[in-house]
Protein backbone atom coordinates (compact mmCIF):
# COMPACT_ATOMS: atom_id res chain seq x y z
CA UNK A 1 0.00 0.00 0.00
CA UNK A 2 3.06 2.37 1.08
CA UNK A 3 4.84 1.34 -2.37
CA UNK A 4 1.41 2.60 -4.01
CA UNK A 5 0.70 5.62 -2.55
CA UNK A 6 4.59 7.08 -3.28
CA UNK A 7 3.90 6.09 -7.07
CA UNK A 8 0.28 7.76 -7.05
CA UNK A 9 2.15 11.12 -5.09
CA UNK A 10 4.70 11.08 -7.83
CA UNK A 11 2.29 10.58 -10.79
CA UNK A 12 -0.18 13.08 -9.61
CA UNK A 13 2.57 15.82 -8.89
CA UNK A 14 1.68 17.61 -12.02
CA UNK A 15 -2.26 17.61 -11.03
CA UNK A 16 -1.47 18.86 -7.42
CA UNK A 17 0.32 21.54 -9.14
CA UNK A 18 -2.78 22.42 -11.23
CA UNK A 19 -4.50 22.66 -8.62
CA UNK A 20 -2.90 25.35 -6.87
CA UNK A 21 -2.59 27.27 -9.94
CA UNK A 22 -6.13 26.76 -10.33
CA UNK A 23 -7.23 28.22 -6.71
CA UNK A 24 -4.72 30.80 -7.25
CA UNK A 25 -7.35 31.91 -10.04
CA UNK A 26 -9.50 33.62 -6.63
CA UNK A 27 -6.58 33.27 -3.89
CA UNK A 28 -3.29 34.59 -5.83
CA UNK A 29 -1.41 33.18 -2.67
CA UNK A 30 -1.59 29.61 -4.00
CA UNK A 31 0.93 30.71 -6.73
CA UNK A 32 3.26 32.49 -4.23
CA UNK A 33 6.31 30.05 -4.19
CA UNK A 34 5.34 27.11 -5.88
CA UNK A 35 8.20 25.57 -6.38
CA UNK A 36 8.31 24.90 -2.72
CA UNK A 37 5.66 22.67 -2.81
CA UNK A 38 8.34 20.54 -4.66
CA UNK A 39 10.84 21.29 -1.31
CA UNK A 40 12.38 24.10 -3.98
CA UNK A 41 13.42 27.33 -3.30
CA UNK A 42 13.34 27.06 0.23
CA UNK A 43 14.00 29.81 2.58
CA UNK A 44 17.02 29.85 4.22
CA UNK A 45 17.16 28.48 7.08
CA UNK A 46 18.13 30.58 10.45
CA UNK A 47 20.70 29.03 12.74
CA UNK A 48 20.03 27.12 15.33
CA UNK A 49 21.65 25.91 18.69
CA UNK A 50 20.02 22.52 19.69
CA UNK A 51 18.48 21.53 16.09
CA UNK A 52 15.09 22.18 14.68
CA UNK A 53 11.76 21.77 14.60
CA UNK A 54 9.29 21.45 11.73
CA UNK A 55 5.89 22.35 12.86
CA UNK A 56 3.29 21.90 10.23
CA UNK A 57 0.19 24.13 10.70
CA UNK A 58 -2.25 23.63 7.22
CA UNK A 59 -4.74 26.51 7.64
CA UNK A 60 -5.97 29.43 10.18
CA UNK A 61 -8.05 26.92 12.43
CA UNK A 62 -4.53 24.83 13.07
CA UNK A 63 -2.26 28.20 13.37
CA UNK A 64 -4.16 29.80 16.19
CA UNK A 65 -4.41 26.34 17.59
CA UNK A 66 -1.03 25.91 17.75
CA UNK A 67 0.33 29.23 18.43
CA UNK A 68 -0.09 29.15 22.17
CA UNK A 69 2.56 26.00 21.92
CA UNK A 70 5.40 27.96 19.57
CA UNK A 71 4.93 31.18 21.85
CA UNK A 72 5.90 28.97 25.01
CA UNK A 73 8.82 27.52 22.50
CA UNK A 74 10.47 30.64 21.97
CA UNK A 75 10.36 31.94 25.26
CA UNK A 76 11.47 29.10 26.93
CA UNK A 77 13.22 27.32 24.10
CA UNK A 78 15.66 29.82 22.53
CA UNK A 79 17.84 27.22 21.76
CA UNK A 80 15.76 25.68 19.04
CA UNK A 81 14.80 27.20 15.44
CA UNK A 82 11.24 26.36 14.56
CA UNK A 83 9.86 26.77 10.87
CA UNK A 84 5.92 26.33 10.57
CA UNK A 85 4.85 25.30 6.96
CA UNK A 86 1.38 25.99 5.78
CA UNK A 87 -0.67 24.76 3.15
CA UNK A 88 -3.62 27.47 2.76
CA UNK A 89 -2.85 31.22 2.17
CA UNK A 90 -4.67 32.16 4.77
CA UNK A 91 -2.92 29.98 6.84
CA UNK A 92 0.62 31.47 5.69
CA UNK A 93 -0.74 34.96 6.41
CA UNK A 94 -1.50 33.69 9.87
CA UNK A 95 1.35 32.83 10.62
CA UNK A 96 3.41 35.50 9.53
CA UNK A 97 1.18 37.88 11.54
CA UNK A 98 1.43 35.65 14.93
CA UNK A 99 5.28 34.83 14.34
CA UNK A 100 7.00 37.13 12.09
CA UNK A 101 10.20 36.62 12.02
CA UNK A 102 10.59 34.99 14.97
CA UNK A 103 9.96 31.38 12.81
CA UNK A 104 11.17 30.39 9.24
CA UNK A 105 7.86 30.16 6.90
CA UNK A 106 7.41 27.81 4.20
CA UNK A 107 4.56 25.76 2.43
CA UNK A 108 4.41 22.00 3.22
CA UNK A 109 5.67 20.03 0.65
CA UNK A 110 3.55 17.67 -1.61
CA UNK A 111 3.50 13.90 0.02
CA UNK A 112 5.68 12.54 -2.21
CA UNK A 113 8.99 10.80 -1.50
CA UNK A 114 11.43 13.72 -3.67
CA UNK A 115 9.63 16.41 -2.36
CA UNK A 116 9.95 15.58 1.42
CA UNK A 117 13.20 14.09 1.18
CA UNK A 118 13.96 17.70 -0.10
CA UNK A 119 12.38 19.44 2.68
CA UNK A 120 13.89 17.01 5.59
CA UNK A 121 17.73 17.69 3.63
CA UNK A 122 17.02 21.29 3.69
CA UNK A 123 15.69 21.85 7.41
CA UNK A 124 17.30 18.70 9.12
CA UNK A 125 14.39 18.87 11.91
CA UNK A 126 15.05 17.23 14.97
CA UNK A 127 11.28 16.59 14.91
CA UNK A 128 8.06 17.31 13.32
CA UNK A 129 4.88 18.51 14.72
CA UNK A 130 1.62 17.73 12.78
CA UNK A 131 -1.60 19.46 13.95
CA UNK A 132 -4.94 17.95 15.25
CA UNK A 133 -6.14 15.36 12.18
CA UNK A 134 -2.84 15.87 9.61
CA UNK A 135 -1.44 12.53 8.83
CA UNK A 136 0.61 12.77 6.31
CA UNK A 137 1.94 8.94 5.28
CA UNK A 138 5.15 9.99 2.94
CA UNK A 139 6.45 12.77 5.73
CA UNK A 140 6.10 10.14 8.14
CA UNK A 141 7.30 7.21 6.59
CA UNK A 142 10.40 9.20 5.76
CA UNK A 143 11.07 10.85 9.13
CA UNK A 144 11.28 7.34 10.93
CA UNK A 145 13.65 6.26 8.18
CA UNK A 146 16.13 9.26 9.47
CA UNK A 147 15.45 8.87 13.07
CA UNK A 148 13.03 11.97 13.32
CA UNK A 149 10.66 12.12 16.03
CA UNK A 150 7.11 12.33 14.93
CA UNK A 151 4.23 14.07 17.10
CA UNK A 152 0.66 14.87 16.30
CA UNK A 153 -0.56 17.82 18.52
CA UNK A 154 -3.42 18.76 19.73
CA UNK A 155 -5.12 15.92 18.19
CA UNK A 156 -8.60 15.56 17.36
CA UNK A 157 -10.00 12.68 14.86
CA UNK A 158 -14.21 13.16 14.47
CA UNK A 159 -15.68 9.72 13.41
CA UNK A 160 -15.90 11.05 10.19
CA UNK A 161 -12.59 11.69 9.69
CA UNK A 162 -12.07 7.78 11.20
CA UNK A 163 -13.72 6.70 8.64
CA UNK A 164 -12.58 8.66 6.15
CA UNK A 165 -8.44 7.60 7.23
CA UNK A 166 -9.96 3.98 7.85
CA UNK A 167 -10.49 3.37 3.80
CA UNK A 168 -7.25 3.83 3.68
CA UNK A 169 -6.33 0.41 5.25
CA UNK A 170 -2.44 -0.64 5.93
CA UNK A 171 -0.79 2.54 5.01
CA UNK A 172 -3.26 4.57 7.43
CA UNK A 173 -2.59 1.99 10.30
CA UNK A 174 0.69 2.49 10.06
CA UNK A 175 1.25 5.89 9.75
CA UNK A 176 -0.23 6.41 13.02
CA UNK A 177 1.86 3.35 14.40
CA UNK A 178 4.51 5.48 13.23
CA UNK A 179 4.47 8.06 15.14
CA UNK A 180 6.25 8.59 18.58
CA UNK A 181 3.01 10.72 20.40
CA UNK A 182 -0.09 11.63 20.22
CA UNK A 183 -1.41 14.21 22.60
CA UNK A 184 -5.36 13.88 22.00
CA UNK A 185 -7.94 16.62 23.05
CA UNK A 186 -10.43 14.21 24.63
CA UNK A 187 -11.03 10.82 25.48
CA UNK A 188 -13.14 10.28 22.39
CA UNK A 189 -10.05 11.37 19.86
CA UNK A 190 -7.59 9.08 21.61
CA UNK A 191 -10.08 5.61 21.56
CA UNK A 192 -10.28 6.39 17.57
CA UNK A 193 -6.80 7.07 17.02
CA UNK A 194 -6.05 3.68 18.71
CA UNK A 195 -8.96 1.90 16.80
CA UNK A 196 -6.97 3.32 13.78
CA UNK A 197 -3.80 1.97 14.45
CA UNK A 198 -2.02 3.72 17.07
CA UNK A 199 0.01 2.19 20.09
CA UNK A 200 -1.83 2.74 22.97
CA UNK A 201 1.55 3.97 25.37
CA UNK A 202 2.00 6.41 22.86
CA UNK A 203 -1.48 8.30 23.30
CA UNK A 204 -2.64 10.69 25.94
CA UNK A 205 -5.47 12.84 26.41
CA UNK A 206 -3.99 16.00 27.72
CA UNK A 207 -7.05 18.50 26.65
CA UNK A 208 -7.09 21.10 24.33
CA UNK A 209 -4.81 23.90 23.48
CA UNK A 210 -7.72 26.24 22.28
CA UNK A 211 -8.52 26.89 26.26
CA UNK A 212 -5.01 28.29 26.94
CA UNK A 213 -5.80 30.96 24.54
CA UNK A 214 -3.95 34.20 25.77
CA UNK A 215 -6.90 36.52 27.28
CA UNK A 216 -4.66 39.57 27.89
CA UNK A 217 -4.04 39.56 24.18
CA UNK A 218 -7.56 38.77 23.02
CA UNK A 219 -9.08 41.30 25.06
CA UNK A 220 -6.25 44.24 23.78
CA UNK A 221 -6.99 43.03 20.14
CA UNK A 222 -11.19 43.74 21.01
CA UNK A 223 -9.86 46.76 22.37
CA UNK A 224 -7.93 47.92 19.08
CA UNK A 225 -10.57 46.59 16.86
CA UNK A 226 -13.46 48.54 18.51
CA UNK A 227 -11.97 51.80 18.31
CA UNK A 228 -11.09 51.22 14.56
CA UNK A 229 -15.18 50.04 13.85
CA UNK A 230 -16.55 53.25 15.72
CA UNK A 231 -18.32 53.28 19.10
CA UNK A 232 -21.81 52.38 17.78
CA UNK A 233 -21.19 48.83 17.45
CA UNK A 234 -20.89 49.21 21.76
CA UNK A 235 -24.50 50.80 21.39
CA UNK A 236 -26.35 48.17 19.54
CA UNK A 237 -27.36 44.25 19.38
CA UNK A 238 -24.59 42.56 16.97
CA UNK A 239 -25.46 38.99 16.05
CA UNK A 240 -21.94 37.52 14.46
CA UNK A 241 -22.11 34.63 12.02
CA UNK A 242 -18.71 33.66 12.35
CA UNK A 243 -16.63 30.96 9.67
CA UNK A 244 -19.90 30.32 7.44
CA UNK A 245 -19.95 28.39 4.57
CA UNK A 246 -21.79 28.34 1.38
CA UNK A 247 -25.33 27.20 1.89
CA UNK A 248 -25.85 28.77 5.06
CA UNK A 249 -25.78 32.44 4.85
CA UNK A 250 -29.40 32.42 3.09
CA UNK A 251 -30.54 30.77 6.28
CA UNK A 252 -28.10 33.28 8.66
CA UNK A 253 -30.46 36.09 6.77
CA UNK A 254 -33.34 35.39 7.07
CA UNK A 255 -32.86 34.59 10.71
CA UNK A 256 -31.48 38.35 10.79
CA UNK A 257 -34.39 39.67 8.86
CA UNK A 258 -36.96 38.32 11.24
CA UNK A 259 -34.91 38.93 14.61
CA UNK A 260 -35.10 42.95 13.50
CA UNK A 261 -38.55 43.09 13.76
CA UNK A 262 -38.51 42.26 17.72
CA UNK A 263 -34.57 44.29 17.59
CA UNK A 264 -34.77 47.07 14.81
CA UNK A 265 -31.58 48.61 15.24
CA UNK A 266 -29.62 45.46 15.60
CA UNK A 267 -26.76 44.35 13.67
CA UNK A 268 -25.31 41.39 11.46
CA UNK A 269 -22.00 40.59 10.90
CA UNK A 270 -20.71 38.44 8.35
CA UNK A 271 -17.90 36.44 8.70
CA UNK A 272 -17.49 33.65 5.95
CA UNK A 273 -14.78 30.86 6.38
CA UNK A 274 -13.38 31.47 3.09
CA UNK A 275 -13.19 35.24 2.67
CA UNK A 276 -12.93 34.68 -1.19
CA UNK A 277 -16.53 34.32 -1.18
CA UNK A 278 -17.03 38.02 -0.88
CA UNK A 279 -18.37 38.97 -3.92
CA UNK A 280 -20.94 35.95 -3.94
CA UNK A 281 -22.18 37.32 -0.34
CA UNK A 282 -22.01 41.11 -1.24
CA UNK A 283 -24.69 40.12 -3.84
CA UNK A 284 -26.81 37.77 -2.30
CA UNK A 285 -27.37 40.70 0.99
CA UNK A 286 -28.20 43.00 -1.86
CA UNK A 287 -30.72 40.80 -3.19
CA UNK A 288 -32.33 40.76 0.45
CA UNK A 289 -32.84 44.21 0.43
CA UNK A 290 -29.43 44.83 3.44
CA UNK A 291 -26.73 47.22 2.69
CA UNK A 292 -23.51 46.47 3.59
CA UNK A 293 -19.78 47.42 4.42
CA UNK A 294 -17.11 45.46 4.23
CA UNK A 295 -14.31 45.27 7.00
CA UNK A 296 -11.57 45.38 4.45
CA UNK A 297 -12.53 49.06 3.12
CA UNK A 298 -11.41 50.18 6.46
CA UNK A 299 -14.98 52.48 7.14
CA UNK A 300 -16.16 53.04 10.38
CA UNK A 301 -19.91 51.49 11.11
CA UNK A 302 -22.36 54.12 11.88
CA UNK A 303 -26.26 53.36 13.59
CA UNK A 304 -27.70 52.80 10.08
CA UNK A 305 -25.16 49.96 9.17
CA UNK A 306 -27.11 46.96 8.82
CA UNK A 307 -24.36 44.27 7.98
CA UNK A 308 -21.08 44.70 8.06
CA UNK A 309 -19.23 41.84 5.93
CA UNK A 310 -15.88 40.55 7.44
CA UNK A 311 -13.67 39.71 4.49
CA UNK A 312 -9.99 39.95 6.42
CA UNK A 313 -8.47 36.93 8.11
CA UNK A 314 -6.93 37.16 11.82
CA UNK A 315 -9.77 39.56 13.46
CA UNK A 316 -12.39 36.77 14.44
CA UNK A 317 -11.49 36.34 18.05
CA UNK A 318 -11.87 40.09 18.57
CA UNK A 319 -15.35 40.39 16.81
CA UNK A 320 -16.29 37.66 19.11
CA UNK A 321 -15.64 40.06 21.69
CA UNK A 322 -17.52 42.84 20.89
CA UNK A 323 -20.79 40.79 19.58
CA UNK A 324 -23.57 39.99 21.37
CA UNK A 325 -24.56 36.83 20.29
CA UNK A 326 -22.41 34.25 18.04
CA UNK A 327 -23.40 31.51 15.95
CA UNK A 328 -20.73 29.26 14.95
CA UNK A 329 -20.92 28.36 11.21
CA UNK A 330 -19.96 25.41 9.35
CA UNK A 331 -22.80 23.60 11.96
CA UNK A 332 -26.26 24.05 9.00
CA UNK A 333 -23.95 22.19 6.70
CA UNK A 334 -22.55 18.85 6.60
CA UNK A 335 -19.04 20.30 7.26
CA UNK A 336 -18.82 19.55 11.16
CA UNK A 337 -18.69 22.77 12.78
CA UNK A 338 -15.63 24.30 14.25
CA UNK A 339 -14.33 26.04 17.58
CA UNK A 340 -16.09 28.44 19.66
CA UNK A 341 -14.14 28.79 22.51
CA UNK A 342 -13.05 32.64 21.89
CA UNK A 343 -16.64 33.27 22.26
CA UNK A 344 -17.10 31.63 25.75
CA UNK A 345 -14.21 33.26 26.83
CA UNK A 346 -15.73 36.74 25.97
CA UNK A 347 -18.84 35.22 27.60
CA UNK A 348 -21.01 35.37 24.68
CA UNK A 349 -23.61 33.06 24.05
CA UNK A 350 -23.30 30.62 21.28
CA UNK A 351 -25.57 28.97 18.97
CA UNK A 352 -25.11 26.02 16.19
CA UNK A 353 -26.58 24.71 13.92
CA UNK A 354 -26.31 20.31 13.88
CA UNK A 355 -23.16 19.39 12.28
CA UNK A 356 -20.43 19.41 15.41
CA UNK A 357 -18.61 16.41 14.64
CA UNK A 358 -15.62 18.27 14.51
CA UNK A 359 -15.64 19.06 17.91
CA UNK A 360 -18.44 16.70 19.35
CA UNK A 361 -16.99 16.38 22.99
CA UNK A 362 -16.45 19.89 23.28
CA UNK A 363 -20.10 20.93 22.08
CA UNK A 364 -21.47 18.22 23.91
CA UNK A 365 -19.88 19.48 27.12
CA UNK A 366 -20.84 23.32 26.73
CA UNK A 367 -24.51 21.70 25.88
CA UNK A 368 -24.37 20.09 29.67
CA UNK A 369 -23.60 23.17 31.06
CA UNK A 370 -26.20 25.31 29.36
CA UNK A 371 -23.94 26.81 27.37
CA UNK A 372 -25.23 25.85 23.43
CA UNK A 373 -28.05 26.21 21.98
CA UNK A 374 -28.69 23.98 18.46
CA UNK A 375 -31.05 25.13 15.57
CA UNK A 376 -31.63 23.46 12.33
CA UNK A 377 -33.51 26.47 10.08
CA UNK A 378 -33.80 29.65 9.83
CA UNK A 379 -37.25 29.94 12.26
CA UNK A 380 -34.93 27.92 15.14
CA UNK A 381 -32.54 30.50 14.39
CA UNK A 382 -34.33 33.70 14.78
CA UNK A 383 -35.87 32.48 18.00
CA UNK A 384 -32.66 31.14 19.49
CA UNK A 385 -31.16 35.02 18.34
CA UNK A 386 -34.08 36.58 19.90
CA UNK A 387 -33.31 34.49 23.26
CA UNK A 388 -29.80 35.25 23.49
CA UNK A 389 -30.35 38.91 23.41
CA UNK A 390 -32.25 38.78 26.57
CA UNK A 391 -30.49 40.32 29.38
CA UNK A 392 -30.99 37.44 31.56
CA UNK A 393 -29.73 35.25 28.87
CA UNK A 394 -26.30 37.19 28.27
CA UNK A 395 -25.70 37.49 32.37
CA UNK A 396 -25.80 34.00 32.46
CA UNK A 397 -23.01 33.32 29.85
CA UNK A 398 -21.01 36.28 30.48
CA UNK A 399 -20.21 34.60 33.99
CA UNK A 400 -20.80 30.73 33.12
CA UNK A 401 -18.61 30.97 29.84
CA UNK A 402 -15.54 32.15 30.78
CA UNK A 403 -15.33 29.51 34.12
CA UNK A 404 -16.21 26.81 31.28
CA UNK A 405 -12.88 27.95 29.68
CA UNK A 406 -10.59 28.80 32.80
CA UNK A 407 -11.41 25.22 34.49
CA UNK A 408 -10.01 23.73 31.05
CA UNK A 409 -6.84 25.54 31.25
CA UNK A 410 -3.79 23.26 31.15
CA UNK A 411 -3.24 21.56 28.21
CA UNK A 412 -0.08 23.84 26.55
CA UNK A 413 2.01 22.70 29.90
CA UNK A 414 1.18 19.11 29.39
CA UNK A 415 1.70 19.18 25.40
CA UNK A 416 4.71 21.26 26.09
CA UNK A 417 6.29 18.62 28.13
CA UNK A 418 5.20 15.98 25.65
CA UNK A 419 7.16 17.67 23.37
CA UNK A 420 9.94 17.74 25.76
CA UNK A 421 9.97 14.10 26.41
CA UNK A 422 10.28 13.10 23.01
CA UNK A 423 13.00 15.58 21.96
CA UNK A 424 15.18 14.82 24.81
CA UNK A 425 14.42 10.84 24.14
Amino acid sequence: MRRLYGLLTLFLTPVFLAVFLWLSIREPGYRANLTQRLGRNLPEPRPSGNGRLWIHAVSVGETLAIAPLVEALLTRRPDLAIVVTSTTPSGAEQVERLFGDRVDRAWLPIDSRGAVLRCLDHWQPIAVVLVETELWPGLIHQCKGRGIKTLLLNGRLSARSLRGYARLGSLARTSVADLDHIACQHASDARRFRALGAWPARVSVVGSLKFDMPLEALQNQRDQLAISLGTPCSRRPIVLAASTHAGEDPTVIDAFKTLRGRFPNCALWLAPRHPTRSDALLELLRDAGLTATTRSSGDTLSDDTEVLLIDTLGELSAFMGLATVVFMGGSLVPHGGHNPLEALVFGRPVVTGPSTDNFASLYRDMEKSGLLTRVNDSGDLAAALENCLTADHSEFFAQQGPGFVDARRGALEAQFARLEQVVSS
